[in-house]
């Protein structure tokens, strides 16, 4: 019987993969798609024969990968821990992770490959990328825990300490693992950006070989060999979790669950609070930006303080070399115009990612079916590192403003469809057995009982993706489009224009604080108004 129902069970999952394959298939026998669109068969062929080329560079890039998904979430995870008594300093945590994955990648990956020697870039930003993710689940899962246990921890003469290792580290481990799955296609991408950038072997060096000499069915075959290997770490996870720590309840995973500490206030507080959460962010910004360039290996070549690049802004006579010859203009100006590009780039695809992952979270929910068919698909789609998807995305929907909205929109849809998935499946059933009794429909149901529910997965979510959606559109813009200011700093960049360079990433960074404050103050008011 069993394995009949698992054979049942994996029946509409191996439908939907053999549907996508012939969708392929059909694609690519399309004229004008069939100089950049090999058949799968053709990409089997050549992968085939390069079986021998597969395991070294892919033993490079998952070594490390490996290393900065250790290392990160080490920081991250020990960071969180030790700050949790203390909720300034714990705030002050969560910015420097908001801003590690805020750095942008294409201005980083540069400045890294001069200042340091061998794969410690690429190590530095998968180190990086995964710093954001577990923190967030981390801190999320700590403070989630159900109150009256820390209470009885306190009362039988335990300190706060004794209530972290004996209830809140356990109860944090369901999230702590959502965080991790989304955090290891995060460390391959940061691995192969390192590639990208200067390594000498690895998936990374061998897809820009493999473009270089238009060698269309090797870029497919690795960016498929790339994909399998984020997807077995992200199925991984969850299973070495449960192997390791089998009490814990590791399927009922949710990034996002009710605040431990409910928001203070009401909602005409928000503006008042924003400032002074931004104004001490600016202020952190500027500390932080004036100690890294203070320690960056390679001095005034590539390290440039806030003293030297503020003056460059506020220049009207500087000729960017990021513009015509014949066009003269403040280089803040046109940051802000590059920004403004990006943003609306981003904030495109973001909406359409948010919209569609809801709808698609209802239906899956409804119809189980659905979801054994879509979840293949949207984990295949996720776990391609955006490096490696973004030149076929660019062949595909062409070098504009589509490319990037469907990469965005990757971005966003998966996390989000799987929090809400599972934050719907964790109503309790009490709940739903009084809705039946009550004799309330499917419909009513769903807008009365599981959407709220689900409410906080869905704000936590948004907090997560805002961050990264404005850095895959930069990643877009350098790969694809050639516009916008993830185009501009990889051209200063790559002439050295550092004041640019460092001016661009204070900027993005900060941007993408302010999303994640705003979005963290509606969740905060959400949950108060849940609690």
């Amino acid at each position: 019987m069993r394995v009949r129902n698992a054979v049942r069970r994996s029946v509409v999952p191996l439908l939907s993969v053999v549907f996508l394959v012939a969708v392929w298939w059909l694609l690519s026998g399309l004229d004008r798609l069939e100089s950049v669109l090999p058949s799968p068969l053709e990409v089997v062929r050549q992968m085939r024969e390069d079986l021998d080329y597969y395991p070294r560079n892919a033993g490079v890039t998952i070594s490390t990968a490996l290393q900065g998904f250790l290392w990160g979430n080490a920081i991250a995870i020990g960071l969180v821990v030790l700050t949790l008594p203390f909720r300034r300093a714990q705030a002050l945590i969560e910015r420097v992770a908001v801003g590690a994955v805020a750095l942008p990648l294409i201005a980083v990956a540069p400045v890294l490959a001069i200042a340091f020697q061998g794969d410690t870039p690429g190590v530095i930003l998968a180190a990086q990328a995964v710093i954001f993710p577990t923190t967030v689940a981390a801190i999320l899962g700590l403070r989630s825990v159900d109150r009256s246990s820390v209470e009885i921890v306190r009362a039988a003469g335990g300190s706060s300490w004794t209530a972290i290792r004996k209830v809140r580290i356990p109860a944090a481990i369901p999230q702590l693992v959502a965080g991790l799955q989304i955090a290891a296609p995060s460390a391959i991408l940061g691995a192969i950006i390192g590639e990208y950038m200067g390594g000498t072997q690895g998936l990374g060096v061998a897809m820009i070989q493999a473009q270089g000499s238009f060698q269309v069915e090797r870029v497919w075959g690795l960016a498929l060999v790339t994909t399998a290997i984020a997807a077995v770490a992200y199925a991984a996870i969850p299973l070495l979790a449960h192997l390791a720590l089998p009490w814990s309840r590791v399927r009922a995973t949710v990034l996002g669950a009710r605040a431990d500490h409910a928001a203070t206030g009401g909602w005409r507080q928000v503006p008042l609070r924003l400032v002074v959460v931004l104004t001490g962010t600016a202020v952190s910004v500027l500390a932080v930006w004036w100690a890294a360039v203070q320690v960056i290996p390679g001095g005034e070549y590539v390290a440039r303080g806030p003293g030297t690049v503020l003056p460059y802004l506020t220049s009207e006579t500087t000729q960017l070399i990021t513009t015509s010859d014949d066009q003269r203009s403040s280089a803040l100006g046109y940051l802000a115009e590059m920004l403004g590009r990006t943003v609306f780039d981003a904030g495109i695809g973001f909406v359409i990612g948010l919209l569609a992952a809801v709808v698609m979270a209802v239906l899956a929910f409804q119809w189980p079916f659905v979801d054994k068919a879509l979840m293949p698909v949207s984990i295949a789609l996720r776990s391609v590192p955006i490096v490696a998807a973004m030149p076929l995305l660019a062949i595909v929907f062409g070098r504009g403003l589509l490319a990037i909205t469907v990469l965005v929109t990757i971005m966003t849809f998966f996390p989000t469809l799987v929090n809400l998935l599972v934050a719907m499946r964790a109503v309790p059933a009490s709940a739903t057995d009084l809705f039946a009794a009550a004799g309330a429909g499917r419909v009513t149901t769903l807008r009365k009982l599981y959407l709220p529910h689900s409410l906080p997965a869905l704000l936590a979510s948004i907090k997560v993706a805002l961050p990264l959606s404005i850095g895959a559109a930069m990643v877009a813009e350098w790969l694809a489009t050639g516009n916008g200011l993830g185009a501009a700093m990889t051209v200063a960049a790559t002439v050295s224009d550092y004041n640019f360079v460092w001016a661009g990433v204070v900027v993005v960074l900060f941007a993408s604080l302010v999303a994640y404050h705003v979005a963290a103050q509606l969740e905060q008011q959400a949950l108060k108004r849940m609690s």
